[in-house]
């Protein structure tokens, strides 16, 4: 069995679905989440550690952790000395979330706007960057490029940046706890992977989110609200269409 350092470069004797370093883990948790989503892996699925080492060609350590991330998104169940198992939230749990999420965050939104400071107008600025960077490259390979679960992880994290440092500047601890929570609660990130045109991929990740930063510079508090609270419910109804196609919850 090989380990993370030995990953790259190293010829192993069965197949093996090839993965390249950002963080080992994130990588494992990224495709076993993908293979989930997609329905290689329903509801009540025994997931065997020995076999992902295998399929990855890696140590037990990152597996374990790509696990214990997987639960923490509400898509496995680790019952100790039983391994992992597949749960999925129903649809209406994901909508719970979603219209709380939009909420939530559209109130952190509104009392950001009365902290905006060039520090936190910058902090957006480069998370777009990013942002931007990786939509260009979805428009110029879409999904086949030989790097795209390293720009999937990129695009979620640049968007993480994004809310995460609105809900910073908001000034409210647990209401910034309480969001965390629900972007935890399902892969928010998977919404990259259901929208069906380059348009709606900009729209989404790039277009709402200047126009919330525009509210937020402005200081206008109730444009700011609405601005954010209209994207999360955009992104749950991309989601939802995507998986609803899937016949996920069959």
């Amino acid at each position: 069995m090989k380990d993370a350092a030995s990953i790259r470069g190293e010829a192993v004797s069965t197949p093996v679905e090839q993965i390249t370093i950002t963080s080992l883990a994130d990588e494992i948790a990224f495709r076993i989440q993908a293979a989930i989503l997609a329905g290689e892996h329903p509801p009540g699925t025994h997931l065997f550690q020995d076999e992902l080492c295998e399929r990855f060609g890696v140590s037990r350590t990152p597996v374990r952790e790509a696990l214990r991330k997987l639960q923490a998104k509400h898509l496995v169940v680790l019952v100790p000395n039983k391994g992992a198992t597949v749960r999925v939230p129903s649809r209406d749990e994901l909508i719970d979330v979603y219209n709380l999420r939009s909420e939530l965050e559209g109130y952190a939104c509104e009392l950001a706007s009365a902290h905006v400071s060039p520090e936190f107008l910058r902090d957006l600025d480069a998370a777009t960057v990013l942002v931007t960077e990786a939509v260009t490259l979805h428009e110029r390979d879409g999904f086949a490029g030989e790097g795209q679960v390293s720009l999937d992880i990129q695009l979620g994290r640049a968007n993480s940046e994004f809310h995460g440092a609105i809900a910073r500047v908001s000034g409210n601890a647990r209401l910034r706890s309480l969001i965390g929570e629900l972007q935890d609660f399902f892969p928010k990130d998977y919404v990259w992977r259901a929208m069906t045109s380059a348009d709606e991929v900009r729209a989404l990740n790039l277009d709402e989110h200047a126009r919330i930063r525009e509210a937020l510079a402005t200081g206008t508090p109730a444009r700011a609200r609405k601005e954010m609270r209209n994207h999360i419910l955009h992104a749950s109804q991309i989601l939802l269409a995507y998986l609803d196609r899937l016949q996920f919850w069959q």
